[in-house]
């Protein structure tokens, strides 16, 4: 089994999406890079990204012609984050170029006319379900796939700005949560995100918990931990409650977002 996969060094994911509307005056441009992008000799971050002000041009057009937007960009980890001086423009079409080494980004997203004012709201998940997966370059051991289904986050801001985070709250070996899957929020009517436990992680009840944030990193709270037997398939609710989304998952999003502190 030949996993070696080719490392395409620059720009793999935007958020807000391109195309993304209702955009939130507030918003802030999050660009997720290639592993260990910002290590390469020579990269410089401040030339990275720049985002411009459409105006009457089409987006292909403003990508390189529109007014430039200031700003501060900031990186934490393989993520690039770009703060805007000031407010965005109403109903405005903003395009821009995340760079990278191999391939540029080309992005584009229409603002609403207003902010930000509150986290995303996200329901209870459906319980999780499990089956036996075979070894493969995303498990190569093999072990139990753990599928977690829930209706989408709602929003006063872009749905398309939304990004989930499944993190392992409990089971076996587990000392602090960790983060085992991440998606997008796009237009479906169920989202399903899914990750493996080793035959070892699966010997003992597990917990997940899942967070919603969205395009200014306001962090839904309200999901009490989801609790299941990853074996038979027994759910129950009572052991976990302690699992919860303790500081071990606020702690990696406070990483990840204090770039919003921006006043």
């Amino acid at each position: 089994m030949d996993c070696r996969d080719e490392v395409i060094r620059g720009p793999l994911e935007v958020t807000p999406a391109t195309g993304a509307a209702r955009v939130t005056l507030d918003a802030i441009v999050k660009v997720a890079y290639s592993p260990d992008y910002f290590s390469i000799p020579g990269i410089d971050a401040s030339t990275s990204f720049e985002l411009r002000r459409c105006g009457d041009m089409i987006a292909f057009e403003c990508e390189t012609s529109g007014e430039l937007v200031g700003g501060e960009i900031q990186v934490v980890g393989d993520t690039l984050f770009f703060l805007p001086a000031r407010a965005l423009a109403p109903n405005e079409l903003y395009a821009g170029v995340a760079r990278g080494v191999d391939l540029d980004l080309g992005i584009n997203f229409r603002t609403t006319t207003f902010v930000d004012t509150g986290p995303p709201v996200l329901g209870r998940v459906d319980s999780p379900t499990t089956s036996r997966v075979d070894p493969s370059c995303e498990a190569p051991e093999g072990g139990l796939r753990v599928d977690v289904s829930f209706p989408p986050a709602q929003d006063d801001g872009s749905p398309g700005s939304i990004e989930y985070l499944l993190y392992l709250s409990r089971g076996a070996g587990i000392d602090a949560p960790e983060l085992r899957a991440r998606a997008r929020n796009f237009s479906t009517e169920l989202v399903t995100m899914a990750f493996v436990l080793s035959d070892a992680e699966a010997v003992s009840p597990a917990c997940i918990v899942v967070h919603a944030v969205d395009g200014v990193g306001n962090v839904d709270r309200d999901m009490e931990p989801e609790c299941f037997e990853p074996v038979q398939g027994n759910f129950f609710e009572p052991v976990c409650s302690t699992g919860g989304s303790g500081g071990g998952i606020w702690l990696v999003l406070l990483a990840l977002w204090f770039v919003r502190r921006r006043g």
